[in-house]
């Protein structure tokens, strides 16, 4: 990534993020520093900046204005605040922006940290995709211009089934045509099958990634002449290549396997593409439905391998009969919360298919029979399974699931730690908020944030957070800040403790921002709130 410009008026503060960090472990070799925004703006000018740090109030106006500033020049930029100013409206404007994070002043070099490794993330992702971006943008242009071409209308034709395949009535196609092709010549059909995407894609993205893929296949299958054979599209997934008897790739098969190989693998770097390859056999232009019928349905069979290429006569018989998973020792797993066994056991019963070679009928029939099961104990529980899966599990991945065994071990994985875990937070959500309000109350005096509370209860940060609210009808920030507040006018009234003393004692270590908050909670400064209360 490009440098990282810290601007801040205060010298020291500018200095100790720029030596306080582990620059080197985050991968970052240049940071630049700016005491005002003119000199801010000079950098870069002269430099090339990813991430900028800024402070709030600066001479020559503030962090907002340069922001602001930045986001019109240089919007690739990806910026965070930090600042004294716990001022909402200027988080408001800071996040409007398009600020990553909007950090109060001391902050620990750990958090800064944690908060920096996010932004140089989102760098290199939004990187990635303004590649990717680049590359939709020209197999589109190729894509929006290319027009149908009457050979590949005449083999979709034959493929199809949509023209009689009589010799005489092709022969005549051929002429009326001028495909340029013999009634009698003789073709390799090669399918392609799109197994999977490694990426997630919209409609629209996959449809300029297949014809990527058809382009790509037509220049590694040397087919860009119609004499020399084609490339057809024959449905969402699948393509056929069409290389004529006497094409230069078929010298040999140990060649052609390798340049397929290769083709395939350049797929899986460049387009986010798992693909098979099956290679037919040789097929006279009459009898091409049969020959590419026969290997769709071999491609449809085969649910272990992605990334290969088969050849037809190598193919062996797919087996019909698998033994039978215990589902009734699930169903019971699965009632206890026993995800992790439960996981366990259907991963290798799936890995021993895999060996076995099963058939597509057989996920089939193990997709319905295991939903089966999980509706059962959803049911038992009180729980709707709609509610759960809907949402949470992508069309796309439902509608793949029986394609592989892969996809099936993925799914199936996601299914029962999505019903496991909304069953455990059904018995346990009340006695996790008592544990969330004990653990609050025990560490007042710590500057304890929400990851720490939600990782004494072994929960993530947002799953807790929703829970939270779902319970007490008050968020996790909220009611910390109530709590330490509640202590804190206690203290004032009942104790002599100094004002720092109970500053300390409910997590905050800088005097000034507890001061404003408290005067934010209760319109009164500590003092004044502790001389009317003790009259």
């Amino acid at each position: 990534m490009d440098g990282v410009l810290i601007v801040d008026d205060e010298i020291h503060a500018a200095h100790g993020i720029e030596t306080g960090i582990d620059w080197a472990k985050l991968g970052v070799t240049q940071v630049y520093v700016a005491y005002n925004i003119r000199q801010a703006k000079e950098i870069y000018t002269s430099q090339a900046i990813s991430l900028m740090i800024c402070d709030i109030e600066m001479p020559q106006g503030n962090g907002i204005d340069l922001l602001t500033w930045v986001k019109e020049h240089y919007p690739a930029t990806v910026s965070l605040f930090l600042t004294c100013h716990a001022d909402f409206e200027y988080a408001k404007k800071a996040l409007q922006l398009g600020s990553l994070d909007y950090l109060l002043k001391p902050v620990r070099y750990t958090e800064l940290e944690a908060v920096l490794h996010k932004a140089i993330q989102k760098i290199e992702s939004d990187s990635e995709a303004v590649k990717f971006t680049e590359t939709l943008k020209h197999y589109y242009q190729l894509w929006s211009a290319h027009h149908p071409l009457l050979v590949e209308r005449f083999w979709l034709d034959l493929i199809h089934q949509t023209v009689s395949s009589h010799p005489e009535q092709i022969s005549e196609l051929i002429y009326k045509r001028n495909i340029p092709y013999l009634p009698d010549d003789q073709f390799v059909p090669i399918l392609i099958s799109v197994r999977g995407w490694s990426k997630e894609l919209s409609e629209r993205e996959k449809k300029i990634m297949e014809y990527a893929l058809r382009n790509a296949a037509e220049h590694s299958f040397h087919l860009d002449g119609l004499e020399g054979g084609c490339v057809v599209p024959i449905s969402e997934r699948n393509l056929v290549a069409l290389l004529p008897r006497d094409h230069a790739l078929l010298v040999s098969t140990a060649y052609l396997e390798a340049e397929l190989m290769s083709y395939v693998r350049s797929c899986d770097e460049y387009f986010y593409c798992e693909l098979s390859c099956y290679i037919g056999e040789v097929t006279n232009i009459v009898d091409i439905h049969k020959a590419v019928q026969s290997l769709i349905e071999k491609d449809r069979n085969n649910v272990t391998n992605a990334r290969k290429v088969y050849r037809l006569d190598e193919i062996s018989e797919l087996q019909e009969h698998v033994q039978q998973p215990n589902i009734s020792s699930w169903l019971e797993l699965l009632k206890q919360g026993s995800k992790t066994s439960l996981q366990e056991d259907i991963h290798r019963y799936l890995e021993d298919m895999k060996q076995t070679e099963g058939s597509a009928k057989i996920l089939q029939e193990f997709y319905h029979n295991f939903l089966q099961m999980v509706y059962h104990v959803l049911q038992l529980k009180g729980l709707q399974a709609h509610l759960i899966f809907s949402e949470r599990l992508s069309t796309q991945q439902m509608a793949s699931v029986t394609r592989t065994v892969s996809n099936l071990q993925e799914w199936s994985k996601a299914v029962v730690e999505l019903a496991v875990d909304f069953i455990q937070s059904i018995e346990e959500s009340h006695t996790v908020i008592n544990q969330v309000k004990a653990y609050i109350t025990e560490n007042m005096d710590k500057d304890i944030s929400r990851d720490d509370i939600a990782a004494n209860v072994f929960l993530s940060p947002d799953y807790l957070s929703r829970i939270f609210k779902k319970e007490t009808g008050t968020s996790l920030f909220d009611y910390l800040i109530e709590e330490r507040f509640k202590l804190a006018q206690s203290l004032l009234i009942q104790s002599d403790k100094s004002v720092s003393e109970i500053a300390t004692s409910i997590g905050y270590t800088n005097f000034s921002h507890f001061s404003k908050m408290f005067k934010r909670v209760t319109d009164m400064n500590p003092l004044e709130f502790r001389k009317k209360h003790r009259k």
